[in-house]
C-alpha cells in the first residue's frame, strides 16, 4: 500500500456489513491515479468482497448550473466506461446527497465505505450525516493533494512561506505514481445500469441560463491539454503566466477541479518531461504549494468564503476604512452585467459570463476592484464569491475561495502601505496589468 496508509484515514470504526465494498465517488471523478478507487479495490481483495462505485448527482448542489453539470456529466460518461472495462459496476443516482448514499448502503448492506476528501462545508456536513446514519467502517482518502491535507499541517497556515517547507519536506514521500487499478475478477451481484445522460441533464432542476462552454471534458481531454501545455507553453511559463494578452497558463484548472486529472499525475509528467528550470519551478509552485495552501485554508477555517475568514489585521484595517468615500459604487446586478465605468473590468466579467473562465492574473484585478467599488468588504466578498461560483467552470473550489479572500481580505499576504478603502490590504490598479503585459 505504500503511502496509501497516510492518504487514507478511518472516520468510523464500525462493524462491516455483509455486502460489497462501496466507493462513494464525489470529488475525484476519474479512474487513473485515483487513490480512493485504488484503496477501495485493495480493500475488496483483502476482505474477499466485490467492489462497486456510486456517484450521486444532486441538483441541490451549491450553485448547480448547466455549465458545470454538463462538463461533469460528460466526464462521468468516460468514468463509467473505464470502470466497466475493469469489471467494476458504476451506479448513478439522482437525488439528495447524502440520502441517496445512505439508501444505497441500507439496501445493499455494503460492508465498508471509501470516499473522497473535501474540506468544503457541504461535504463535511454530508459526512457527518453519513456517520450518524450508518454503522459500518468509513474511510476517507485525499486524492486531491499530493501531500494529504491533514498530514502537511495541523493548523491554518499564514502563507505560502509557512506551508512550503512543510510540504517540501514530505513531498518526495508522496511524489510517486499510484498503482493502476486492476480488472477485478468478481461475480457481480448486480451490474451497472444503462444511463440516459442527456435525459439526466434535462431532468435536473438547475440554472440552465448558464450555458455550457466549448471545452471537451474528461480524463482523455485533460491529458491532451496537459500535453499541449508541456509541448507549447511551459517553456515560457515563468514570464508569460501573468501576461493577460497571451495564453501562458496550463488551462488545467477545470479538469483539476472536477478531479478528471490528478495533481499528482500532472506533477510527475512535468517533472519527467520538462527541464528543471524556473518555468518548471514556477508551475509546480502553483500546482502544489498554492493549491494545497488553499485546501489548508478551507480545511482549517470554516469561514473561508466570508469576511470573518480574513486575517485579523485585514479585518481591523478594512473596518477602519469602511466609511471611506467610494468614487464608484455598484450593485451586485451591475457587477454581474458588467456595467461599470472600467472597460478592462467589464471585459473580464463579460468573458467570465460567456466562457466560464478568466485569466488568473486578471482575476486578481477583478477581485480588487469589486472591493474598491463595494460599500463594505463583507459585501465585496459576497459578490466575488457569488460571481465566481456562478460562472467559473472551476468555481465552488478552495482555490476560488482563497483567491477571493486574497483579493479582498489580504489572506496569505502581508500588511501593505495604508490606502483608502483597502487599508493595509494590497491595492492593485490597471497599470499593474499593463506592466505585466509588457514583460
Amino acid at each position: 500500500m505504500g503511502t496509501m496508509n497516510n492518504r487514507s484515514r478511518l472516520l468510523q470504526q464500525g462493524i462491516p456489513g455483509t455486502g460489497n465494498i462501496l466507493y462513494w465517488m464525489s470529488r475525484e471523478q476519474r479512474v487513473a491515479s485515483n487513490p480512493a478507487l485504488f484503496f477501495a479495490s485493495y480493500m475488496a481483495k483483502e476482505y474477499g468482497k466485490q467492489l462497486e462505485v456510486l456517484f450521486v448527482i444532486d441538483d441541490n448542489y451549491p450553485n448547480a448550473n448547466l455549465r458545470s453539470f454538463s462538463f461533469m456529466i460528460e466526464g462521468l460518461q468516460e468514468v463509467k466506461l473505464l470502470l466497466e472495462s475493469l469489471n467494476i459496476p458504476f451506479h448513478i443516482r439522482i437525488g439528495t446527497i447524502p440520502n441517496e448514499v445512505i439508501s444505497h448502503i441500507n439496501l445493499h448492506q455494503n460492508s465498508i465505505i471509501v470516499t473522497d476528501f473535501n474540506p468544503l462545508r457541504h461535504d463535511v456536513s454530508w459526512k457527518k450525516e453519513l456517520l450518524h446514519s450508518v454503522s459500518i467502517p468509513i474511510y476517507e482518502v485525499d486524492g486531491r493533494n499530493i501531500v494529504p491535507c491533514w498530514i502537511s499541517s495541523d493548523k491554518q497556515e499564514y502563507s505560502a512561506r509557512t506551508i512550503r517547507p512543510k510540504i517540501t519536506r514530505l513531498l518526495y514521500d508522496y511524489l510517486h505514481p499510484l498503482p493502476a487499478v486492476e480488472s477485478l475478477k468478481q461475480e457481480q451481484t448486480f451490474a451497472s445500469e444503462s444511463v440516459d445522460w442527456e435525459g439526466i441533464l434535462d431532468s435536473l432542476n438547475i440554472d440552465k441560463s448558464i450555458t455550457p462552454i466549448n471545452k471537451t471534458a474528461g480524463g482523455k481531454a485533460a491529458q491532451k491539454v496537459l500535453n499541449q501545455f508541456i509541448e507549447e507553453r511551459i517553456r515560457n511559463y515563468a514570464i508569460e503566466r501573468n501576461n493577460t494578452k497571451t495564453n501562458g497558463c496550463s488551462e488545467l484548472s477545470p479538469y483539476l477541479h472536477f478531479g478528471q486529472i490528478s495533481a499528482l499525475e500532472v506533477a510527475l509528467k512535468v517533472i519527467k518531461e520538462c527541464p528543471d528550470d524556473d518555468n518548471r519551478k514556477a508551475f509546480l509552485e502553483q500546482l502544489i504549494i498554492r493549491r494545497e495552501l488553499a485546501e489548508n485554508f478551507c480545511y482549517y477555517n470554516p469561514n473561508y468564503d466570508s469576511f470573518e475568514g480574513f486575517p485579523s489585521w485585514a479585518k481591523k484595517s478594512l473596518l477602519e476604512h469602511q466609511s471611506d468615500i467610494r468614487e464608484y459604487l455598484y450593485s451586485r446586478a451591475e457587477f454581474e452585467q458588467a456595467q461599470t465605468h472600467d472597460s478592462l473590468w467589464n471585459e473580464a466579467q463579460s468573458t467570465l459570463v460567456k466562457s466560464g473562465t478568466m485569466h488568473n492574473y486578471l482575476r486578481m484585478y477583478w477581485g480588487k476592484k469589486i472591493l474598491e467599488w463595494s460599500a463594505t468588504a463583507e459585501e465585496a466578498m459576497q459578490t466575488a464569491v457569488y460571481l465566481n461560483d456562478k460562472y467559473q467552470l472551476d468555481g465552488r473550489d478552495p482555490n476560488g475561495y482563497t483567491g477571493c479572500a486574497w483579493c479582498i481580505g489580504g489572506l496569505h499576504d502581508r500588511p501593505w502601505f495604508n490606502h483608502s478603502i483597502f487599508g493595509n490590504v494590497r491595492y492593485m490598479g490597471s497599470k499593474k496589468i499593463s506592466s505585466q503585459n509588457r514583460k
